[in-house]
């Protein structure tokens, strides 16, 4: 396995679901780890879950990913307490109701590309002024992707939309901030049983939508076409490696289990 003794991680979104199993994987590996989430009550259950093994290793916040003041706050916590950040894992997400763009309201809208896209926006804004001024200079951003961000099919258009940005905000802050030995890159996701993101569906979905999109492709069968959760871990885990940042940088790489098949 990997080590990432020393490195100092923060990850988004992570008091349950991916963002739990990512924070996991980096303890595991033996690095510091600062986790936030929106959700007081599953930040509790980890810090009781953790303290026991993992005393001195981490911090949770309760922070909202779209407010620059809050996000601000995560990252001075994370220097006060480990004087240095390594890897920012940008996980925090929501899904859309399957809604096609004639009936998704401008309130779904916002509130996904708030989270999805203007969330990752500012972390990572915050994080590469970081990374430009801490000693040794550098630092690895991970951004969580989907299929969704190389396909137009797979999800209703604000997810749709809001993970195409992911990738491209991944592609454009590999390519200017690489050189100075700050590397993005993006992991494209596929379908993954445990997560939070179906908490968007317990308002109802576009049925149309969802079949026509079901349809299109190999039926969703969980444990065969979905992704284990620890293995989204260890693969970050890996890419924050020092000799598999920098060759990865720019890179947007599907993992999803070959499903839909490419």
């Amino acid at each position: 396995m990997v080590s990432a003794q020393g490195k100092t991680v923060i990850v988004t979104g992570a008091a349950g679901g991916l963002g739990k199993a990512i924070a996991d994987g980096f303890l595991a590996a033996g690095a510091n780890v600062v986790v936030c989430d929106i959700n007081p009550q599953r930040i509790a259950v980890v810090e009781e879950g953790w303290k026991a093994t993992y005393a001195g290793k981490f911090l949770t916040q309760q922070t909202d990913v779209t407010d620059e003041t809050a996000v601000q706050k995560l990252f001075d916590f994370a220097l006060a307490k480990f004087g240095r950040v390594d890897v920012l894992v940008n996980n925090a997400g929501i899904m859309d109701d399957f809604g096609p763009v004639g009936t998704c309201s401008k309130e779904l809208w916002d509130r996904v590309l708030n989270i999805n896209l203007n969330g990752p926006y500012l972390t990572s804004k915050i994080a590469v002024n970081l990374f430009e001024k801490q000693e040794p200079v550098g630092g690895l951003i991970i951004n969580i992707g989907s299929n969704a961000s190389a396909y137009g099919f797979k999800s209703g258009v604000a997810y749709t939309v809001s993970k195409a940005g992911v990738m491209a905000l991944t592609k454009n802050t590999a390519g200017f901030y690489g050189p100075k030995g700050i590397y993005s890159i993006a992991l494209l996701l596929g379908g993954m049983d445990g997560t939070n993101i179906t908490d968007a569906f317990a308002t109802g979905i576009h049925t149309e939508m969802f079949q026509q999109v079901s349809k299109s492709q190999t039926p969703y069968e969980p444990g065969k076409t979905t992704v284990p959760l620890a293995s989204v871990a260890k693969y970050c885990v890996f890419l924050s490696d020092d000799d598999i940042a920098p060759n990865a940088n720019g890179s947007c790489i599907f993992f999803n289990k070959n499903w839909p098949e490419a």
